[in-house]
């Protein structure tokens, strides 16, 4: 019966591994939300006081921390589409870096060079959404069916926004300005509407999912200079942070248990 048991569970190949979150992983990963949350807190209620620091100033810092977190990711991640995601989610975090540093140096949000940055940050993240959903998933019929569909919907609105552009405006502006927000869309759907991620990877299904409608929000009001908007903006960085941890909690086992692999192969071997 155990040995019927133990092969039942085993998985067919690395694709299907089933991360365990272990109970210190667990403790630890509640203490960062804690943690997170209560940094956000006091880091909001001092802006709101004392005006030490912008709000600008703000984003660039905990941009800075994700392009390190996403660095280390790309370092030790074993699967390919892991690496492409920690890839793209450096050159999202760069891109946020470029969008506060222009902020705060007097560009708005509708002046051309921030909607080329907010297009070029949109498209990261998109692209880094897609390679995580991917990466560790046993995909199916319907996973297929849902990237393909949702990149093709992805491209046929920005040829008709294209053919649509109104007289006297820039037409790669046009395009660049209907990307900011179907990017975001399309980020959420790549994770929300496929059960293969709820079911393999729900922590970061769940993380990555939310935090493309926390941006749309923030970044649709005039202003980030409110106190719920820095908030917020705070809790936007550390849901991202969170799911990264985990991905590399993920990577981490899946590499032990790959080591595992290789000295009871290895055992096997010398006994024959």
């Amino acid at each position: 019966m155990t040995d019927t048991n133990m092969h039942y569970s085993a998985p067919a190949d690395t694709r299907s591994d089933t991360v365990i979150w272990t109970p210190p992983f667990l403790l630890f990963f509640a203490a960062l939300l804690g943690l997170g949350l209560s940094v956000a807190s006091l880091v909001t209620h001092i802006w709101l006081n004392s005006g030490i620091y912008s709000v600008e100033q703000i984003g660039i810092a905990c941009s800075a921390v994700l392009l390190l977190t996403w660095l280390v990711a790309l370092v030790s991640a074993r699967s390919w589409w892991i690496r492409g995601g920690a890839a793209f989610g450096c050159v999202w975090a760069l891109c946020m870096l470029g969008q506060f540093w222009l902020s705060r140096h007097g560009h708005g949000t509708q002046d051309a060079i921030m909607l080329q940055v907010r297009a070029s940050a949109n498209s990261a993240l998109l692209a880094s959404m897609l390679c995580l959903s991917i990466g560790r998933i046993r995909l199916k019929l319907w996973d297929a069916i849902v990237l393909w569909l949702l990149l093709l919907v992805f491209c046929i609105y920005l040829a008709y926004s294209y053919f649509k552009v109104p007289g006297g405006e820039s037409s790669l502006l046009f395009v660049e300005s209907r990307i900011i927000p179907i990017a975001l869309y399309v980020s959420t759907a790549l994770w929300w509407l496929r059960p293969s991620c709820w079911r393999d990877q729900p922590g970061p299904t769940f993380l990555f999912g939310l935090t493309p409608i926390m941006l749309f929000f923030l970044f649709r009001s005039d202003t980030l200079n409110t106190e719920q908007n820095v908030f917020f903006l705070q809790v936007f960085f550390l849901c991202l942070l969170l799911g990264a941890i985990r991905i590399l909690q993920g990577e981490r086992r899946s590499a032990s248990k790959a080591k595992e692999k290789e000295v009871i192969h290895s055992d096997h071997v010398t006994q024959e």
